[in-house]
């Protein structure tokens, strides 16, 4: 079945294994197309932007995933996940003369929301972390769970002693990495598993003192993929230095231009059956998802790790898994969540629809905050009799009274909640990471634009009066902050992805260095997390032909792209 987006008007396909799959979970199918599902979605979620707001009864002061703007009832959630509240108080009878979401939108502007998305009581010394549990000594951790004095990570699980570092885990004294598992002592590597003292490697597996390697599997003292005695190998690496600024910038072209001369696998994967797109690792029938691990029968799915267990049955859900079973169109939900539709944030849970923040309870409807509850309709507790006559009106009003937004879209039921009533603004957002937007165009869209605040740029240290050697800083730099690189240079990452204009350098952070031997950073952190998701394939896959055989493939290596490109039987037989 074909169909034109309502939302950007291109045409995408409904597959009839789709459609078994909304019959299955009752839903009509949807009217806009994959990408615009995913943009909808990551409109609601926000884990690494922080924002100073007065918060509470008590308007205490504290940095908060809300910015003081939004017309919210942010509290501390320490007091959020008490009993301190009563979320009953805030519920309301359903007025079938409304449309749905607008009455879901005005309950959301007054129902206590926390200030942070975190389980703080297993937090030591990690009070800049968000979107975690069980850190100590991290700063500026989100989405992580049992790291150790790690800071600035996004998806890191169980790493030590690691800077800047996304879609990381099980890791230690690591720096700069992408996609990485099981790795020791390694800087800039993409795609690397149980490796030790890398640097700027892409794609190895158990190899351990390599320079600018790709593709390699088992091997050691290898620089460019040729082998090197070990006496060798130690005299050129002792001939780089890695404590420069230019000197790894030189490293980093060098390595860059010579991954485009070797073949490249066709997308990155491990130990899959029937899989399309990328980043997907012991999973089987998973289709156009991208970062997936441990899943099966999954669609149009991003970001679904996996801990104790994985993602079973699931179309359109982006962001989180472990233990979860049937769910559609729905974002930063798991651990073990049963038939979860149009929802956001909720753990625990079973048979929810159109939920944000409900932990551990079951039939759910157009619910914020409740715990622990059952037979709920926009926070008004029914019998279980009610709630079952009550609910399939609701839906045949929906169907009937659909919700229309500012640029004349049609919301009826079956769809996600529209982007101009997210709890944020949509450059505060993922969406803005994966789906960047104009300022103008969010505007135009009202989809919401945060404005940063000017901050005081007199008084730093330029990026260019930095030492070039990490052993040419002493402590001195901890005292000013420093200007971004970026936004000197009004580059493209500055003006999209919220740089900070300066940014100060820590005492943990400053250690780190030294003991890697690596320079000062010239960019903010918002800049260097912005350039590691750029070094990501895009989420999205074409057809194209494997430069070995001319087969077709299906690869997220566009291709008007340079790289080599190769399909799985032709990379086996050449690479490894």
């Amino acid at each position: 079945m074909q169909k034109t987006c309502t939302n950007c008007d291109i045409e995408f396909e409904i597959a009839d294994d789709d459609q078994v799959f909304y019959k299955k979970i009752q839903v009509p199918p949807p009217t806009f197309c994959p990408d615009c599902r995913f943009q909808r979605r990551c409109s609601f979620i926000n884990t690494r932007n922080f924002y100073p707001r007065k918060i509470g009864n008590a308007q205490k002061n504290s940095m908060s995933m809300y910015s003081q703007d939004l017309d919210l009832n942010i509290v501390e959630d320490e007091k959020w996940w008490s009993d301190d509240y009563d979320f009953f108080s805030f519920g309301r009878e359903y007025d079938f003369q409304v449309p749905f979401f607008e009455q879901f939108s005005n309950l959301q502007k007054v129902v206590p929301l926390p200030h942070l998305q975190r389980a703080f009581a297993t937090f030591q010394n990690s009070n800049y972390c968000n979107a975690a549990s069980g850190l100590k000594n991290c700063y500026l951790i989100t989405n992580a769970n049992n790291n150790e004095s790690c800071m600035y990570g996004f998806a890191v699980e169980e790493c030590k002693d690691c800077v800047d570092i996304i879609f990381t885990n099980k890791s230690e004294l690591c720096y700069e990495m992408i996609n990485i598992k099981s790795c020791y002592g390694c800087a800039f590597c993409e795609n690397c598993e149980v490796c030790n003292d890398l640097l700027f490697c892409k794609d190895c597996i158990g190899c351990k003192n390599c320079f600018g390697c790709i593709g390699l599997r088992q091997k050691s003292y290898h620089i460019f993929n040729k082998l090197y005695s070990q006496d060798e190998y130690k005299q050129k690496m002792a001939e780089l230095h890695t404590g420069s600024w230019n000197s790894l910038r030189n490293m980093k072209e060098q390595a860059e231009t010579f991954f485009l001369s070797v073949p490249q696998k066709y997308m990155h994967e491990r130990s899959n059956q029937n899989v399309r797109g990328d980043y997907i690792y012991q999973s089987k029938d998973v289709q156009d998802s991208y970062i997936v691990e441990m899943s099966e029968k999954c669609k149009f799915s991003h970001f679904l790790r996996y801990l104790s267990s994985g993602t079973h049955d699931a179309y359109d859900y982006t962001m989180f898994g472990v233990g979860a079973d049937l769910v559609y169109d729905s974002a930063w939900c798991g651990l073990g969540i049963h038939n979860i539709k149009f929802s956001v944030w909720n753990y625990g849970s079973s048979d929810l629809e159109y939920c944000y923040g409900c932990h551990y309870s079951t039939k759910l409807f157009g619910c914020i905050g409740l715990r622990h509850q059952k037979y709920c309709i926009l926070n008004k507790q029914y019998s279980e009799e009610e709630y079952g006559v009550l609910l399939p009106k609701i839906k045949e009003q929906m169907m009937h009274m659909p919700y229309k937004d500012k640029n004349g879209i049609f919301y009826h039921y079956g769809e996600f909640f529209p982007v101009e009533i997210s709890p944020f603004h949509y450059n505060q957002t993922l969406a803005q990471d994966f789906c960047p937007l104009k300022e103008q165009k969010c505007i135009d869209q009202n989809y919401g634009w945060y404005q940063c605040e000017e901050r005081q740029t007199t008084n730093f240290l330029d990026w260019k009066n930095l030492p070039d050697d990490i052993n040419d800083v002493d402590n001195q730099i901890l005292a000013k902050p420093i200007l971004c690189k970026a936004y000197d240079e009004k580059s493209t990452e500055a003006l999209a992805h919220n740089c900070t204009k300066v940014f100060k350098i820590t005492a943990q952070e400053l250690d780190f260095y030294k003991r890697m031997q690596l320079p000062i950073p010239r960019y903010c952190y918002n800049t260097r997390h912005y350039q590691k998701l750029r070094k990501l394939n895009p989420f999205k896959t074409w057809k194209r032909s494997c430069n070995k055989c001319d087969n077709e493939i299906h690869t997220s290596y566009a291709p008007d792209r340079p790289e080599v490109v190769y399909c799985e039987e032709c990379y086996m037989k050449e690479v490894y």
